[in-house]
């Protein structure tokens, strides 16, 4: 089984394409991009400043956005009786899941950001789409909206302990999916671990974003021996 495993993710993998950026995708925020959710003309400035604010948290490098301040219900096995997580979670979201939050919990602003594009146009939201409001600039509506409540979603700012949980692969041996810093024991499950923000992905596959296909439910059985 495992062997199968590994060849039916070496298929995945080639079948997928490199990360090509994120111009085109529901990530791109610009004028031009597929939601036209602001009037500013670049794309990356909504995640990426070329020089890093000063002061400014890392959660993804040179990030520019501001960073949201909500109170988050995290999964746990309090809240999931019967439940029997081994690894620990964040009393709140860290890292790249913190970045991605910053827009999807619907608090803060798409173009709320530590240094505005020289082109401006970025708190401009007249002609927003993709559930992004008009009027606020924020995700208000649709299923790019996460919210707060994050108890019945995957557990994310997660230790991967497969040293206590015998239903898990081995961190070492994850293809396709990454934890974070690295993929070893004790490292972070985070939103970025299933998800690719640089890359759309194919139809039917592993759009929207995802870095392994869900066919055969193989994203899952990726860390998941059942």
């Amino acid at each position: 089984m495992k062997h199968l495993l590994a060849l039916l993710a070496s298929t995945v993998l080639t079948a997928i394409p490199p990360a090509q950026g994120i111009e085109g995708t529901a990530h791109d925020l610009s004028v031009t991009g597929l939601n036209s959710v602001t009037m500013a003309t670049h794309s990356c400035v909504f995640c990426h400043a070329t020089h890093n604010p000063a002061g400014s948290a890392k959660l993804i490098p040179d990030w520019n956005h501001t960073t949201t301040v909500a109170a988050f219900t995290m999964y746990n096995n309090t809240n999931h009786p019967g439940a029997d997580l081994r690894g620990t979670v964040d009393s709140q979201p860290t890292g790249p899941s913190l970045a991605c939050l910053s827009c999807h919990d619907g608090s803060v602003a798409v173009g709320s950001l530590l240094v505005a594009p020289i082109s401006g146009g970025n708190d401009i939201y007249l002609s927003a789409r993709g559930g992004v409001s008009p009027s606020t600039g924020r995700i208000s509506s649709g299923p790019s909206l996460v919210g707060t409540d994050l108890s019945n979603d995957h557990p994310i700012s997660i230790t991967y302990q497969d040293n206590l949980d015998t239903g898990l692969q081995p961190a070492a041996s994850l293809v396709g999916v990454r934890l974070y810093p690295e993929n070893v024991t004790g490292a972070k499950v985070q939103c970025a671990s299933c998800h690719d923000v640089h890359n759309y992905g194919i139809q039917g596959t592993t759009a929207p974003f995802l870095r392994v296909t869900m066919a055969g439910s193989f994203l899952c059985r990726t860390c998941h021996k059942k």
